[in-house]
């Protein structure tokens, strides 16, 4: 019995794509199945000492083939800022991931994919620069991930280039590292539901602004955040939330500090 059950387990963990999970707060190598479609929303908090962000996100994909997912997202942020609200739809982001490398095992799956996601400039009408930077940004990143029957691993690198704001501040460059490991209790069949725990390791490293060719003081620095999550889900249907806890402040000058920030996100794919 216990054969057959890891037997069905390991052709549904090789044939199933949608069964593929990321990591909750950084990118991972998980595309969509030719002509899938992806749905998702999700909702993000992030609290400083001075400045409480939330952000509801819609988004959509689509497996053009089974190595190559584009989507899109359109938030709708609301941010407290020194006692100031300012809400409205955020920037739209246009995404494309691209697996480069995939390995296929007996219980498991290696690959690697390439990730380009562009911020535009389109959020309009809003006075608060992190609502409405006025700029449009670009990230690039690298992906790896190992889907087995109990354990799953991912790491990325990404690079976000950080455009020219409306103030004439050259933001600075951010550059993110990131880990994370995961854990079933028993091993996944398709027709029950499947519990994966994890945790998180992020880093981000980001450049000192400029404003005419003079680096700004209060600007740039690194945060490292362990990030505990959960991903539930049943045949095409996931449930993620975590929590980012930061451990480690390097901000050059005087900057609030990361509080925690809080992700969760339905994701359906049809």
């Amino acid at each position: 019995m216990y054969k057959r059950t890891l037997l069905a387990a390991v052709i549904m963990l090789n044939t199933l794509p949608a069964q593929a999970h990321g990591p909750i707060f950084s990118i991972g190598p998980e595309t969509i199945y030719k002509d899938g479609v992806e749905t998702h929303l999700e909702y993000h908090r992030a609290n400083k000492k001075d400045e409480t962000e939330n952000e509801l996100t819609l988004g959509l994909g689509y497996g053009i083939t089974q190595d190559w997912t584009i989507s899109a997202a359109l938030p709708y942020a609301s941010i407290n800022e020194d006692g100031a609200n300012n809400d409205g739809i955020g920037s739209l982001a246009l995404e494309t991931t691209y697996r480069l490398w995939k390995h296929n095992a007996l219980g498991k799956q290696d690959s690697v994919s390439a990730i380009a996601r562009a911020i535009l400039d389109t959020a309009k009408g809003s006075d608060t620069p992190a609502l409405t930077p006025g700029a449009n940004d670009f990230m690039f990143g690298l992906a790896y991930g190992r889907e087995s029957l109990i354990w799953q691993r991912w790491a990325s690198v990404r690079y976000r280039f950080n455009g020219k704001s409306d103030a004439g501040i050259e933001r600075g460059d951010q550059i993110s590292v990131d880990a994370a490991i995961g854990w079933r209790a028993e091993i996944p069949q398709y027709y029950k539901s499947d519990t994966l725990w994890m945790v998180e390791f992020n880093t981000e490293t980001t450049q000192r602004s400029v404003q005419n060719n003079i680096p700004l003081t209060n600007t740039g620095g690194t945060e490292f955040f362990v990030s505990p999550g959960v991903i539930w889900s049943y045949r095409n249907a996931t449930v993620k939330g975590g929590i980012q806890l930061p451990v480690y402040h390097n901000l050059n000058g005087v900057q609030s500090q990361s509080d925690y920030r809080l992700k969760l996100a339905l994701e359906l794919i049809l």
